[in-house]
């Protein structure tokens, strides 16, 4: 959860946290354990099924199909799960898995006895159906509801109303990335670039103005976050921009002392990058499928001037844009979509939408999702931004350092 709210403090949790799947994974490897081979085959699958439809549409349409068969194949597990037990007790386990924890104290017995005043209640409920519902229908027929004119309800209508809540909550989710990366991007920026422009060459200028653009969008975020917060119910009103809260920044950026979260940091940057470049691996093999040629692909046009360009480089792409996206995707968005989807869809939508602000490209995409993913987990466990930020900067400053001397 967000603001007054927190997510949760896992660090009381750590300590009950089963272990799971994903822990293994990211742990150990996974030690063997015939469960998380399962898992891993099924990873390997779904990743093949992404590269059969990149060999038949465009990689934005292959993506979003991919997503969409990802949906389908939970949507009919689903369908399936009561009549089939193993179907069940998989989805109940990727539904929990990294989050839930197992209270030693519970013993079978006590779950017996529950399901069985459950059952007892249930049935004394249905003895009395009958009688309710007649009781239901007699009261239903002697009040008749009051006639509402169209033009009462037109003027009535609020769009704060709770009635549009999840509207009010896909709109934050959607147009505040796009307030940023529109706006503040293309068009704030101008007036930097031009003035910039004077001092320095075209590359140089265009990274500082948009430096001195992610600046202010430090604020418009923490404002936009700090409304959400201190307005649950997600009004949309001129006073959305008024609201500072304090807490934002502290709950946000907290600091994670507890050794867990280091060790977690550290298996999550070795995943980040395994899966990074495996995804380079596999676009590699699509652009000389697609094309036949072997096309060399530019991370970014630096410029001829040296060490001076370099440092400004790095400072743009793994300094201002690593805090921006996190403070925006791992921060407002996650934190806003898990009030809603829970944990693991605010995850993956977190995940959707960071990659879908990047370039089109079957690269670009699919790596800022898988980085989203990795991102947004270890910012729930660790209750912090600062670990992802660290991952999305290394990430970007080793590429940076790449495209110079190479």
């Amino acid at each position: 959860t967000m603001g007054n709210n927190p997510v949760g403090d896992y660090e009381e949790e750590e300590n009950e946290i089963k272990k799971s799947p994903t822990d293994a994974l990211i742990g150990s490897a996974g030690g063997g354990d015939p469960e998380v081979i399962r898992y891993f085959l099924f990873l390997i699958f779904y990743l093949f099924i992404l590269f059969i439809l990149s060999n038949f549409f465009s990689p934005l349409i292959a993506f979003i199909l991919w997503i969409a068969t990802g949906f389908g194949i939970y949507k009919v597990a689903e369908n399936y799960s009561e009549a089939v037990p193993w179907i069940k007790q998989v989805l109940e386990k990727v539904q929990n898995i990294g989050f839930t924890s197992t209270s030693p104290d519970t013993a079978p017995e006590a779950v017996e006895t529950s399901i069985d005043e459950s059952e007892e209640e249930k049935a004394a409920d249905l003895d009395n159906y009958a009688e309710k519902f007649d009781e239901w229908r007699v009261t239903k027929d002697t009040i008749s509801p009051a006639f509402v004119s169209a033009g009462d309800r037109i003027r009535n209508f609020s769009f704060n109303s709770p009635g549009f809540y999840k509207v009010r909550l896909w709109l934050f989710l959607i147009l505040a990335p796009l307030l940023i990366w529109v706006v503040m991007w293309d068009i704030v920026s101008w007036p930097f670039l031009i003035w910039f422009s004077l001092w320095f060459s075209a590359t140089d200028a265009i990274y500082l103005s948009r430096i001195c653009s992610l600046i202010l969008s430090y604020f418009i975020i923490i404002r936009i976050y700090s409304h959400c917060t201190n307005n649950r119910n997600l009004p949309i009103n001129t006073g959305m921009m008024s609201d500072f809260d304090d807490y934002v920044v502290m709950h946000l950026f907290r600091v994670p002392k507890d050794f867990d979260s280091f060790k977690l940091t550290f298996r999550a940057l070795f995943f980040d990058f395994i899966g990074g470049y495996l995804l380079l691996i596999f676009s590699g093999y699509y652009v000389i499928l697609s094309s036949g040629n072997v096309t060399r692909v530019s991370i970014d046009n630096f410029v001829s001037s040296g060490y001076p360009s370099l440092i400004i480089a790095l400072l743009f792409m793994s300094v201002f844009i690593p805090i921006m996206e996190e403070l925006m995707f791992r921060g407002f968005v996650l934190d806003l979509a898990s009030e809603v989807y829970g944990r693991w869809a605010a995850i993956f939508i977190s995940a959707i939408l960071f990659a879908l602000i990047h370039p089109l490209f079957i690269l670009t995409v699919l790596n800022a999702f898988w980085a989203g993913l990795v991102y947004g987990y270890l910012r729930l466990r660790t209750n912090s931004l600062w670990p992802s930020i660290v991952l999305h900067s290394l990430w970007n400053g080793h590429l940076a350092l790449l495209a110079f001397y190479y």
